[in-house]
């Protein structure tokens, strides 16, 4: 995925690998991002991830789906990140 973002594919291999369920896989992409950005890069990508699924899960929590305008805005990169496949899914569209 092209992006402007720096350090984006080691970011984005970390954000995979916390979601793959696979310590192994973690670990090794956690000292590669320790390696690339450092040990404060590495604390606001483990804190970013962590706010992230804090917030997905209070949604979902509290029954919160996604507007009906917004399904068909982020339809395609919801397939293309996998955002569809996720268990919550079937909570945050109302399926």
């Amino acid at each position: 995925m092209d992006t402007e973002v720096e350090h984006a594919d080691i970011l984005l291999a970390y954000a995979d690998a916390i979601y793959a369920n696979d310590s192994r896989e973690l670990e090794n992409t956690r000292k590669q991002v320790f390696s690339q950005i450092g040990a404060g890069g590495l604390v606001e990508a483990a804190a970013t991830a962590a706010t992230f699924s804090m917030l997905d899960r209070i949604a979902n929590a509290v029954g919160i789906q996604i507007e009906p305008m917004a399904i068909g805005q982020t339809e395609d990169f919801r397939e293309e990140l996998g955002i569809n496949k996720y268990l919550s899914a079937v909570n945050t569209l109302g399926s």
